[in-house]
C-alpha cells in the first residue's frame, strides 16, 4: 500500500473521532447546562408558590380586618356565634388555598427536578455515544486500511 493512501486513511479516522468526540462533548455540555437551568427553575418554583401562598394569607388578614370593621359599622357583634362561624369559614379556606398553592408549587417542583435528572441522563448518554462511536471509527479505520493494504 502505497504510504500517502495510509496517511489520507489515518488522517481521515483522526478527524472522524475528534469530530465524534466534539460533537458528544458539545451535547453533553448542553444537556448540563439544560439540567442546571431546571434545577434552578425548580428551586425558584418552590420560592414562589411559597410567596403566593404567603400572599394569600395576608390578603386573608386584611379582608378579616375589612369584614370586622365592616360588621362594627353594620352595628353587628363580632363575638356573635354566626359572625365567628364566618370568621372561621374564612380562615379555613384561606389556609386550605394556602396549602393548595404550596402543594401545585412542590409539584411543579418535582417534575422540573424529574426533567433536570433526565437532561443529567442524555449528558451522559452523549459522552457514551461519542465514546463508543470514536471506537466504532477506530475500527473502521483499521479495516479500511486492511482492506486497502
Amino acid at each position: 500500500m502505497a504510504p500517502q493512501l495510509a496517511a489520507v486513511l489515518a488522517i481521515g479516522t483522526g478527524l472522524q473521532v475528534a469530530s465524534t468526540l466534539y460533537s458528544a462533548n458539545e451535547s453533553a455540555k448542553a444537556a448540563r447546562r439544560e439540567q442546571q437551568q431546571r434545577i434552578f427553575q425548580s428551586k425558584l418554583t418552590r420560592i414562589e408558590a411559597s410567596a403566593r401562598a404567603n400572599l394569600r394569607l395576608k390578603e386573608f388578614d386584611s379582608a378579616q380586618s375589612s369584614n370586622i370593621a365592616f360588621a362594627a359599622f353594620m352595628n353587628r357583634d363580632v363575638n356573635d356565634r354566626s359572625m365567628k362561624r364566618f370568621f372561621q369559614r374564612q380562615r379555613e379556606v384561606a389556609y386550605s388555598d394556602a396549602r393548595m398553592i404550596e402543594s401545585q408549587g412542590l409539584i411543579e417542583s418535582t417534575q422540573q427536578r424529574m426533567l433536570a435528572d433526565a437532561a443529567g441522563q442524555r449528558a451522559r448518554a452523549a459522552m457514551i455515544g461519542g465514546f463508543l462511536n470514536a471506537g466504532s471509527a477506530v475500527t473502521t479505520g483499521m479495516w479500511r486500511y486492511e482492506v486497502a493494504k
